[in-house]
């Protein structure tokens, strides 16, 4: 259940949970690293009280990665999952039989088997990722450099009244897309294993 969160939730609502958690004053994840002494005079992060996760521009964007990556969980567990169930019940007797123990089976038998999938999976995060502005507009409004395609699209498009930049910069995502998606399906082909 907690890893289906993230689409029982409105996206919106989610990055404003987000917002709240990195709040730069009441903070819960502060709260607990001072609890932790890891923030505050002596701390074994940093000496001050808090961490300014969206103040502060290194910490900002590794934010909205942690934001992005909680949102594309859900989706790619159960793409993985779906390939999992798809190696046959003979391959895993097979392994076995031969006595290979769950690590050597995971490395040799299972990885190769599920990495076009992992690989069809990380290719819907990264399109989810570069054409989604929802968690940079709520958390940072694109301040501390973190901005992806979509949201500065919208800020120089329709926020800075300049529609042909604004469009310009939504039509370049659509090659670089799309060479991507080229670049890992190749991937995902080349790792099939018959």
């Amino acid at each position: 259940m907690l890893i289906l969160l993230p689409w029982a939730t409105r996206w919106l609502f989610g990055a404003i949970t987000w917002l709240w958690l990195f709040d730069n004053v009441w903070s819960p994840i502060d709260y607990v690293f001072r609890q932790l002494h890891f923030l505050g005079p002596g701390g074994l992060i940093k000496s001050s009280t808090n961490m300014y996760w969206l103040s502060d521009p290194s910490l900002a964007l590794w934010s909205i990665v942690a934001v992005h990556v909680w949102r594309m969980l859900p989706m790619s567990t159960v793409i993985v999952m779906a390939g999992l169930t798809s190696i046959s019940p003979d391959v895993k007797d097979a392994v076995a039989v031969d006595g290979a123990g769950f690590w050597l089976e995971f490395k040799d038998v299972t990885l190769p088997l599920i990495r076009p999938i992992t690989l069809v999976a990380l290719l819907f995060g990264i399109i989810f990722t570069f054409t989604d502005m929802t968690v940079v507009y709520v958390l940072t409004k694109g301040s501390s450099n973190t901005h992806v395609l979509a949201s500065l699209a919208f800020q120089k498009g329709i926020e800075a009244s300049n529609l042909s930049e604004g469009a310009a910069t939504v039509i370049f995502m659509l090659p670089v897309l799309l060479g991507v998606a080229m670049v890992m399906l190749r991937l995902a082909r080349r790792a099939e294993v018959s």
